[in-house]
């Protein structure tokens, strides 16, 4: 039986509490917890709800131990997402707490919470006012702990509150309270500027204290601020130069150079001075971070010229030694400080070519990725090869790093690949076609070396999800069509052998665009053209809606060379080719793309015009196709231009766009003819089809080639036709290899002991050489494929074609970005919630013109002229009503207006009348 006066439980507790015997849950206990239910998210969600409400409770209780530990784990709980900021309140109890491991907690939890509620730290100023005063008797760590928490809650109102409080701080006989109060005046400047305006001397004087570390706080906050805003330090150049000559502490040097660094960026007339010591300190310090801020500080700092090679090499030779280190991190930077040189001059950089070469092969990837940006200034006709074969390699070979453990006897050594990230290989390729396209292409001088490359890449980048660069390879083989007229044949040869890979077709498509392009523009070079034109109709069903667009004009053309360039009489031929085009077009004149659907029916008709014509006239061409369809793409020979320059280009005022060529009327007259006309032929064709029947000719437009094959041979005549090329082509299949050359999967088969024996769909080049028919790249036999032996030939200077110079007018339509692809197209830049980790300060737009003047006196010249401002505004305003009034009624006599404005009371003149009051006042003025 218990009695009736037995403590209760919570009188247990509270007297226990004094020896150390606490029964709430500490922090250490809530992430034992946490690690036990984090089996299952429901299970963990179940645990928080339950700390959290434990939390509430602990939080309420008038204790304030239990109220520390509550705001303990609730600032731990914030990492997970949960909210702090109802418990603000309980917050501010703890940090008026007078031990120091609760105030500590309390400003942990402020330093979390109070900057999403500013209505709590109105509550909180005098309690800040109160931590941060030492009169010698408070603990100097409370006040360390107010300063701390104070830099994290800061507010442009709280500033302006506590500044003085600050720099009466700096007075202070401590050292630890004066460098602290240094490092929280950086964050009240940067919300209340006016506070350094106002005490920028009582700061800078902290330049000269005797303690080191306070003024290491003072360099650092000023090294910070000029990040922001480095004009009003510039004053300050020749006391900071005689810290950094006189001092021996590395990290204060360190400080200085980068601060230097941000001052000579806004004043030029530093480099004179400082460059000579900064090169001087480098050479007398051992010291790897003085030097490469050093380093660092002459880049960074516009101290270098373009013809300053003395000081380059200074700091290349130093950046050198840190590439040789085993320090990955030395050696990363390193490659970012020789990037900034080379862009100041790339000749600065051209003598460490086998140093960034070797730098390619790096075990860090993130220093492969950076030396890969040094190469464009290394590249030349020697080293182009070496360097391309560095990089191409790294797509196929596996790279692996060897590590060695154990003893000396007993040495076990593992292998761990290096993975090459996707964003890499992208930057190879970017950089590879940069480096050999550059400057015209001045850099290669074997251009068939450099097609097999291209090829290469484009086989490479099947795997690449970045589509883009199909886009660049494409423009790569376009431009060597057009620049270099003598590998032409070679170019237009890998072009073929890429059209014809399914896996392209598949898995790069963007590529196709150009090449097809080349293929129509560059036609005369291929022999059989109707081979190749069943071809590309063949991978039709690959094709965006952007290469058909290109598609239909590159058929038209390759056509036009075809049937104009037949030697003997092909009259079936052309026939048959014709239909296939027109059955082709039809199906392209339904697309869903407007720009195809208008080009191929253009196409479409001129194509049955030239039909009807061929059918009517079987001696030969007709004019349409002999004449007229070559003068579309012969007129004009193609000339290298570089990207854009049709956007320069004027539009001829004379042009008429808007007038339309026929009126109404007329066209609905010509209209009506045309009903007429076609009425009249229908009526014609019903009557006379019978009596104009042809009984000798046999319309085989229709039948299959499976049917033609069982006509007999002398009604046939297709199998008449075909006997008469085999007689008359050299070139021509026997009947016995047939079989052999239909087993043939390759498009292009270029060898000259074999184009003999090329199948029908075979696509042969024609060669100015007699002696060279056609050009091999792969043979095949037994449907395997076989490299073909190449001659070794001495490698001439190729002429590249330079872009054709056109003269700049300003046009009056806007200036459209060059897109050299129809399917891209752009994109508006949405506005994206991201977190903002950007410190946010009022010091970068703020004027420092007037310093030692008071914050009161410059108010009120603000507000003087902000009066005038308004004056000035209202004056203009009923001015303009007044002209308005004026133009509407329009007469001449206009009556004269007379604006009277008063002039408002500001607070200037409030304080001169008190200033007038108090001398009226004063003893003297009774006298």
């Amino acid at each position: 039986m218990t009695s009736l006066y037995a403590p209760g439980t919570e009188d247990i507790r509270q007297r226990l509490r004094p020896f150390g015997f606490f029964f709430e849950k500490s922090l250490k206990d809530l992430i034992k917890g946490i690690r036990s239910h984090n089996e299952t998210p429901e299970k963990l969600d179940q645990f928080f709800k339950q700390v959290l409400s434990e939390c509430r409770e602990e939080v309420n209780s008038p204790d304030l131990n239990s109220k520390t530990n509550a705001v303990l784990k609730l600032t731990y709980l914030e990492m997970y997402g949960f909210d702090m900021a109802w418990c603000n309140f309980h917050i501010l109890e703890v940090m008026s707490s007078n031990k120091l491991q609760q105030k500590r907690v309390g400003y942990l939890g402020a330093s979390q919470s109070f900057y999403k509620d500013s209505d709590i730290l109105m509550l909180a100023t005098n309690l800040l006012k109160k931590d941060l005063k030492y009169d010698g008797n408070n603990d100097v760590v409370k006040v360390g702990i107010a300063l701390s928490g104070l830099s994290t809650i800061i507010t442009p109102s709280l500033a302006r509150d506590i500044a003085d409080d600050l720099f009466t701080m700096l007075n202070s006989t401590r050292p630890y309270i004066r460098k602290k109060a240094i490092t929280a005046l950086f964050k009240v400047f940067l919300q209340y500027p006016e506070a350094l305006r106002d005490n920028f001397d009582k700061f800078v004087s902290k330049l000269d204290d005797d303690d080191i570390s306070v003024v290491s706080a003072a360099v650092s906050v000023i090294c910070e601020l000029s990040k922001k805003n480095p004009q009003p330090f510039i004053q300050l150049s020749p006391l900071l130069y005689e810290i950094l000559v006189s001092i021996d502490n590395n990290w204060i040097i360190i400080r200085l150079l980068k601060l230097f660094t941000n001052l000579s960026q806004v004043e030029p007339k530093l480099r004179a001075k400082l460059l000579p010591k900064i090169l001087e300190l480098m050479d007398s310090t051992v010291a790897t971070s003085v030097i490469y801020e050093s380093v660092n500080c002459i880049v960074k700092g516009n101290m270098f010229e373009e013809d300053d090679f003395e000081t380059a090499m200074t700091c290349l030779e130093r950046l050198h030694t840190f590439c040789d280190s085993q320090d990955p991190n030395l050696r990363y930077i390193s490659c970012i400080l020789f990037y900034k040189i080379g862009k100041i001059n790339t000749d600065f950089i051209s003598r460490f070519d086998q140093l960034i070469i070797r730098l390619l092969s790096d075990v860090d990837v993130s220093i492969r990725s950076k030396a890969i940006e040094l190469v464009e200034g290394i590249v030349n006709e020697d080293n182009l090869k070496p360097i391309i074969q560095t990089l191409m390699k790294q797509f196929v070979d596996e790279d692996v790093v060897i590590l060695q453990a154990g003893n000396v006897v007993y040495e076990r050594s593992k292998r761990i690949p290096i993975i090459i990230p996707e964003h890499y290989k992208i930057k190879m390729v970017n950089v590879i076609i940069s480096i050999c396209s550059g400057d015209n292409y001045s850099s290669v001088n074997d251009f068939e070396w450099y097609n097999a490359v291209i090829i290469d890449l484009a086989m490479l980048c099947q795997e690449i999800s970045d589509k883009t660069l199909g886009y660049k390879i494409g423009e790569q083989l376009r431009n060597l069509m057009i620049k270099v007229p003598s590998m032409r044949e070679v170019t237009i040869t890998n072009i073929i052998k890429l059209i014809s890979e399914e896996s392209i077709n598949r898995q790069l498509p963007t590529i196709m665009r150009e090449c097809i392009w080349c293929l129509g523009e560059f036609s005369a070079l291929v022999e059989n053209g109707d081979d190749l034109i069943k071809v590309m109709i063949g991978n039709t069903g690959y094709y965006s809606h952007s290469v058909q667009e290109v598609l239909i004009l590159a058929l038209l053309k390759i056509f036009s060379n075809w049937c104009n360039n037949v030697q003997e009489d092909k009259g079936i031929e052309v026939e048959l080719m014709l239909k296939e085009l027109i059955k082709f077009f039809e199906n392209l004149s339904f697309s869903s793309t407007f720009e195809v659907q208008e080009r191929s029916v253009e196409v479409l008709e001129f194509l049955k015009l030239s039909l009807e014509a061929l059918e009517e006239d079987s001696d030969g061409l007709p004019m349409l196709l002999s004449e007229v369809l070559p003068s579309f793409f012969n007129v004009y020979e193609l000339a290298p231009i570089a990207r854009g320059t049709q956007s320069k280009l004027e539009i001829d005022e004379a042009i008429d766009l808007e007038t339309p060529f026929l009126t109404k009327e007329e066209c609905d007259e010509l209209l009506n003819d045309q009903k007429i006309d076609s009425m009249g032929s229908d009526l014609i064709s019903d009557t006379s089809m019978d009596e104009q029947g042809d009984p000798e000719y046999i319309d085989y437009s229709d039948t299959s080639y499976e049917e033609k094959e069982k006509l007999n041979d002398h009604d046939n005549p297709f199998e008449i036709e075909r006997k008469k090329e085999r007689m008359t082509n050299p070139y021509y299949l026997d009947e016995e290899d047939e079989g052999n050359a239909e087993k043939s999967k390759d498009l292009l088969v270029l060898s000259e002991d074999d184009s003999s024996k090329t199948k029908p769909e075979t696509i042969r080049l024609n060669r100015q050489d007699n002696d060279l028919k056609s050009l091999s790249l792969f043979t095949v036999e037994n449907g395997e494929e076989k490299k073909s032996k190449k001659k070794k030939k001495k490698k001439k200077r190729v002429q590249v074609l330079s872009d054709q110079p056109v003269v700049e007018i300003t046009s009056k339509k806007k200036e459209v970005s060059p897109n050299p692809h129809g399917n891209e197209t752009s994109t508006t830049s949405t506005k994206i919630d991201k977190i903002n980790l950007k410190m946010r300060s009022k010091l970068e737009n703020f004027d420092f013109s007037n310093f030692g003047t008071s914050s009161n006196s410059v108010k009120e010249s603000q507000q003087g002229g902000d009066l005038k401002e308004d004056d000035d505004k209202e004056l203009n305003r009923s001015e303009g009503k007044l002209n308005e009034h004026g133009n509407k009624n329009d007469f001449s006599d206009a009556e004269e207006v007379i604006v009277i404005k008063k002039k408002k009371k500001g607070k200037k003149s409030k304080s001169k009348i008190k200033q007038k009051s108090k001398k009226e006042n004063s003893p003297e003025s009774k006298e």
